[in-house]
Parts: C-alpha cells; structure tokens; sequence
C-alpha cells in the first residue's frame, strides 16, 4: 500500500536532526510535532540536517509508520529557508 504525500505543509524546526538522522518540526499552524525519520533523497535530508532551530521550511510529508508519529519527508518547497526569528522575545 501506497501513502501519497500531504500538500506542502510549513514547519518549524523545533529539535536538529541527530546522529540517527531524527529531528522534531511543528506544524507552523497547528502547533502539531511530528518527528522526521526517513528522507525521500540525501539532498532532502542534508538540507534539513543544515537547518538550525527556528528555521522555518515548507514540507510534504507521508507517515514513516503505521502506528506512531513518525514521518518521511519526500519534497521540499520554495526556494528559501526561513531563518530562525532572532527579533522574537519571550515574555515573563
């Protein structure tokens, strides 16, 4: 059985990628955390692997498992990376 790939979705790179090559995202809209653990291409997964924490990218992705919240990314979009917003403050 197939699983075809989501529309593109944006997400926010919320842990870098590890020696495993894992890494967490967040759905930029929904806030959903899903966890990256299989790539389509080596170019998908060292792009991603370059990215810092905050990085803002559009993603399609397919479920990686059947019954876990892993995913595959397959395709990457736009041309350019969001970088992380260093003019963000937390308040207290």
């Amino acid at each position: 059985m197939t699983t075809l790939a989501s529309a593109p979705v944006l997400v926010d790179i919320r842990v870098e990628m590890n020696d495993h090559w894992t890494m967490t995202v967040e759905l930029h809209e929904t806030k959903e955390t899903r966890h990256l653990v299989a790539y389509e291409s080596t170019r998908i997964r060292n792009t991603l692997a370059s990215l810092p924490v905050g990085a803002r990218v559009p993603i399609e992705m397919v479920r990686a498992g059947s019954r876990s919240n892993v995913w595959k990314a397959v395709a990457l979009h736009g041309r350019r990376v969001s970088p992380p917003d260093s003019s963000a403050t937390t308040a207290n």
